[in-house]
């Protein structure tokens, strides 16, 4: 008998009671069934904590915490928001193939957008004061919200990327404004907020000239990556976007990064098991023929395409503008138009539909959002 197998039916033989002397799970000490519940699937898992109070205490100690910190990470879910003004929406999980209704933690504000996910942690920033900014496990429901940085820092735009390594987390926050008057200059900011310390660092800071950094970012093996943009022109399209790149323990800029592969449009980046991968448009601004996905490995070199019965598939189209997050071997991606979901299976190379969503498009201007987070109960704020 399998573990969820064997909690599936002590839990439907009792939802409430202590499993009865005779049950063969009764005599078994608790060591034993932590590591038989950290194998269990997530729901599988929920529904074992409710049996009985001894379960429950089982699968809510720190030892069994740290259990699950050991044990083959799930796959990430992807959140459809129902609404994207609440916390309110419903998760795909990957492995039951399934959508479940969600609700994420109560934030102070409940108008916090997300910006960043990694180890099972998520984080909002407040849109209209940057300097807010909350972090929350979306499966446990614990939250809190950061302190503000110690320096008042304005932006144009603002990238926000995360990582976590053991107990602690680090929050990547890069800023940047123009010159004066001259946009083809700008001042970037790295601010890094450390867990470990509950702190904010002193910012950094970089002149860039010609290039703009943009809002889509991620953090890999320890350097944060920020997409940027020409201001000058460009002598092809290829050149248009780049990446800087900032080494998070040392403090430094490394060079940037150039050039694309070939002309793109909605570059998001991704963290798949510590290595950069690049989703994005084949095409202009205006018109985009294709979804590519390119890993960084010294240059950009791309390791699959959609295919054009699924670029196609999508109900009203794929826009030039779409949503993009995945984790580990997962990327999601789905049209902002519509709540259809794909998924690109990385070590399978494959693209295939999740089941339909059941948030229905209210009317034409409706709009659907979303992002990936990794769900795990072992992670704390």
């Amino acid at each position: 008998m399998t573990a969820t197998a064997a909690a599936s039916s002590a839990t439907a033989t009792s939802a409430t009671a202590s499993p009865s002397s005779d049950d063969e799970f009764s005599s078994l000490p608790d060591d034993l069934l932590e590591k038989i519940f950290a194998a269990l699937p997530l729901l599988s898992l929920f529904r074992a904590r409710a049996v009985c109070k001894r379960w429950h205490g089982i699968t809510t100690s720190k030892s069994f915490m740290a259990l699950c910190a050991q044990v083959t990470t799930h796959k990430p879910w992807y959140l459809m928001y129902k609404d994207s003004e609440k916390m309110v929406g419903v998760a795909f999980d990957p492995t039951s193939r399934k959508w479940h209704n969600f609700v994420l933690p109560p934030l102070d504000d409940p108008s916090a957008s997300f910006v960043a996910s990694a180890g099972g942690l998520a984080c909002f920033l407040d849109k209209t004061n940057s300097e807010v900014a909350y972090v929350c496990n979306p499966m446990t429901k614990a939250w809190r919200q950061l302190p503000r940085p110690p320096e008042r820092l304005s932006s144009d735009y603002c990238a926000v990327a995360m990582c976590v390594q053991g107990e602690d987390y680090k929050i990547v926050v890069a800023r940047s404004t123009p010159v004066t008057n001259d946009y083809a200059q700008w001042s970037l900011s790295i601010e890094v907020y450390d867990s470990g310390l509950a702190a904010w660092r002193s910012p950094r800071f970089k002149l860039l000239q010609g290039w703009r950094p943009g809002e889509e970012s991620n953090i890999c093996n320890g350097v944060f990556y920020c997409v940027t943009h020409s201001t000058v022109g460009a002598g092809h399209d290829y050149s248009r976007h780049g990446l800087i790149a900032y080494d998070i323990s040392h403090g430094a800029f490394q060079d940037l990064i150039l050039p694309m592969p070939c002309s793109l449009s909605c570059v998001r980046l991704v963290n798949c098991w510590e290595r950069l991968v690049m989703v994005g448009g084949i095409g202009t601004y205006d018109f985009i023929k294709g979804v590519g996905v390119w890993e960084l490995q010294g240059e950009w070199k791309q390791i699959s395409r959609m295919p054009t019965k699924q670029f196609h598939g999508f109900a009203g189209g794929l826009d030039d503008v779409f949503s993009c997050s995945g984790h580990g071997d997962l990327i999601y991606i789905h049209s902002y138009g519509s709540p259809q979901l794909m998924v690109f299976d990385i070590p399978q190379g494959s693209w295939t539909w999740a089941r339909a969503c059941p948030v229905l498009k209210r009317d034409p201007l409706h709009l659907f959002t979303g992002f990936c987070f990794q769900p795990r109960l072992d992670v704390s704020v």
